[in-house]
């Protein structure tokens, strides 16, 4: 399989300080001009499946490229960026927060799949916030159902997802860290039965060098 995967745009968390933080943060401007980009950059990795996580700055990208490609979006939770969705900016003081329900996404995002998945408690289900070693868990259980369900596969598949999630789950891969990548960026990952690979990381050719963002 050849695996893609896709960086949010800008967000407002990304573009202010943390103190202005809010628990599920939409894109900005410039985040869905970003997104638009992407989209049409997308139409050439020619995807069979395009899964993404479940916070708002991930599916106001994905739908975009919904769009570009003709694909359904499915929605998996685990995708989500590390700590889960919480309220707060001071470390030890975040406060689980519900993440979107079921009805909320059904309404704003009727084209996504697996949003039944996802009860009236919100996909996040006011949780404490997750721990670094709860989300290096959670990127190996990611990768072994990437793995499961594609490997064997021909398939061309794209999780939208988040900066510090994504450094987890190509640790798992590489067994090494790499430095976050930018907003809407593109890495691409070749995983079979026998080997895991990253082909290329944090590709932005689609993005003028004034759009670039972190």
């Amino acid at each position: 399989m050849e695996l893609y995967l896709i960086r949010h745009g800008q967000s407002h968390n990304n573009a202010h300080p943390e103190e202005q933080r809010v628990e599920d943060a939409p894109l900005t401007t410039l985040g869905q001009e970003q997104a638009a980009l992407l989209a049409n950059f997308a139409k050439s990795l020619r995807l069979t499946r395009l899964i993404t996580s479940p916070f708002m700055r991930a599916l106001q990208t994905t739908d975009p490229v919904r769009q570009t490609t003709g694909l359904q979006p499915e929605i998996w939770v685990d995708l989500h960026e590390q700590g889960g969705c919480y309220a707060g900016h001071i470390p030890g003081q975040y406060v689980g927060r519900p993440g979107m329900t079921h009805t909320e996404l059904a309404a704003q995002f009727p084209e996504f799949q697996n949003v039944d998945d996802i009860d009236g408690d919100g996909w996040w289900q006011s949780k404490a916030y997750e721990t670094n070693a709860d989300a290096r868990q959670r990127a190996a259980r990611v990768l072994d159902r990437t793995r499961d369900t594609f490997a064997l596969t021909s398939e061309r598949v794209a999780f939208v997802m988040h900066a510090d999630f994504m450094r987890y789950f190509i640790a798992c891969v590489l067994d090494t860290s790499l430095r976050a990548p930018h907003n809407a960026s593109v890495t691409k990952l070749v995983i079979s039965q026998d080997e895991s690979r990253v082909e290329y990381f944090n590709r932005t050719e689609h993005l003028p060098e004034q759009m670039k963002s972190c």
